[in-house]
C-alpha cells in the first residue's frame, strides 16, 4: 500500500517527536521529512514532495504562515495543518484564508492529531469519488457539525462497556500515573487498544499524557487522571 507522505515543520523537539511518532503509528501515513526552519522546509518540500505538511507558526527564521504562502507561490498543491500555541483570532483568520485544513493547538494531543489525519483521509476519499455529492456529504467536507441527535455517545472504535471498565480501573489508581501497557494488563486489553481508549479520554479531558524522557531510550507515554476539582 502506498503511504501518504507527510512533512513535519517544527522546531520544538518534544512537539516534533509527538507528531512524528503519532503520524507513523497510522497505517496510511509516513513522515518522510522533519524540518526545523522555513529554509529547510522549502528545500525538503521540493526534495520529498509531501502530500501533507504539519507546520508550526513560530520558526527560527520566519513563520509558518509565510512558509505556506511561499510554497503556494511555487505551485505546491499539498494540504496544510497548523500546529501552534498561538490562539489569536487574526492568526487563525490568516490560516483559514490560506486554505489550511486544520489547526491544532499545543500542547498537542495524540488523539487530536489522529483525528486530523482521519479527517484528511475522509476528505481525500470524498474528493476521489466520481459524480456528485449530496448536501450531507458537502457539509462533511466543510466540517459542519453533525446534529446531536445523530451523534453516537462514543466514537467508532470505542465500546461503551469497555470504556466503563477502563474508567472504573482508573478510579482505583487515584493520582498515580500509569502507562497503556500497565492498564491493559490490569483489564485484559492489548496495549494498542488501551492506548486508543486513553487517547479518547485525553481528547475528552479526562486524562493527561506526558512523555517520560528518563527511560534511557525512547520516551515513554505516561498518563494521569485529570482532577475533577
Amino acid at each position: 500500500m502506498n503511504m501518504i507522505p507527510v512533512m513535519v515543520v517544527e522546531d520544538d523537539i518534544r512537539a516534533s517527536y509527538v507528531l512524528e511518532n503519532t503520524i507513523n503509528q497510522h497505517n496510511e501515513f509516513q513522515v518522510v521529512a522533519v524540518c526545523e526552519s522555513v529554509a529547510e522546509a522549502l528545500l525538503k518540500a521540493d526534495a520529498f514532495s509531501p502530500e501533507l505538511i504539519m507546520v508550526d507558526i513560530t520558526l527560527p527564521d520566519g513563520d509558518g504562515i509565510d512558509l505556506i504562502r511561499q510554497l503556494k507561490s511555487h505551485n505546491f498543491d499539498g494540504t496544510f495543518i497548523m500546529t501552534t500555541a498561538e490562539r489569536e483570532t487574526s492568526t487563525i483568520e490568516k490560516a483559514i484564508q490560506l486554505g489550511v485544513m486544520d489547526y491544532l493547538v499545543k500542547p498537542l494531543r495524540m488523539s487530536r492529531v489522529l483525528q486530523a489525519l482521519t479527517d484528511y483521509l475522509d476528505l481525500r476519499k470524498q474528493l476521489a469519488r466520481s459524480g456528485k455529492i449530496d448536501q450531507e456529504g458537502i457539509d462533511a467536507l466543510f466540517r459542519k457539525p453533525v446534529s446531536l441527535a445523530n451523534r453516537r455517545k462514543t466514537p467508532k472504535g470505542i465500546d461503551e462497556k469497555t470504556l466503563e471498565v477502563l474508567n472504573e480501573h482508573l478510579e482505583t489508581l487515584g493520582e498515580n500515573d500509569f502507562t497503556a501497557e500497565e492498564v491493559g494488563n490490569a483489564i485484559n486489553l492489548s496495549r494498542i487498544t488501551t492506548r486508543r481508549y486513553l487517547e479518547y479520554l485525553e481528547e475528552c479531558g479526562q486524562v493527561t499524557m506526558t512523555l517520560d524522557y528518563k527511560t534511557g531510550g525512547r520516551p515513554k507515554q505516561r498518563y494521569t487522571k485529570t482532577s475533577s476539582s
